[in-house]
């Protein structure tokens, strides 16, 4: 069956923008696949990436103070902040310490050998003040600040679409001159 040249271009730039298209997904699912996902809360209009390390205090020191290097720990020094991301983040880290509470949100302790830390526990409240002494291996929190947002995938889909109809117009444009 012989199909009018228009028809026969139609399909075959249909084919090229599902193919590409298709493959623009599957290249955006294999690159957000191997990325280690962070829980995204906001904590005074900012947001942040909240993460979770395992060691002791006196082991990871360098972390438990405030960013940019080396503290990890925007909260450090300021217990009011510890409870506001303990709250954010809720439970929603799993309950890593003890099956009980959620990872530690240590801020400075000015009396004794201590960490002072805050954590959601199991009852669904913070648990502030809690003494962990430095040397005792736990589950802590960590947190970045969340850059600015990307445009997603979007664009580029719109970016294959222009191409394919540019390339369609082009060989119209060749057609009509011959």
């Amino acid at each position: 069956m012989n199909y009018p040249a228009s028809a026969s271009h139609r399909s075959r730039w249909t084919a090229l923008l599902i193919k590409s298209a298709l493959g623009a997904a599957v290249a955006w699912g294999a690159l957000a696949a191997g990325q280690a996902q962070a829980l995204v809360v906001t904590v005074g209009g900012q947001n942040y990436d909240v993460t979770t390390f395992t060691d002791s205090y006196n082991n990871s020191k360098s972390k438990f103070a405030q960013p940019p290097a080396p503290g990890v720990m925007p909260w450090w020094g300021n217990q009011g902040l510890a409870d506001a991301f303990a709250t954010a983040v809720g439970s929603q880290l799993g309950k890593l310490n003890f099956d009980q509470f959620s990872p530690w949100f240590a801020y400075e302790e000015q009396a004794g050998p201590f960490v002072g830390s805050s954590a959601y526990d199991i009852n669904s409240q913070i648990l502030d003040g809690a003494g962990i002494t430095p040397t005792l291996t736990s589950t802590w929190a960590q947190a970045t600040l969340k850059p600015a947002a990307v445009p997603g995938p979007l664009p580029a889909l719109g970016a294959v679409a222009a191409f394919g109809f540019s390339r369609k117009l082009r060989n119209r444009i060749k057609a009509s001159k011959a």
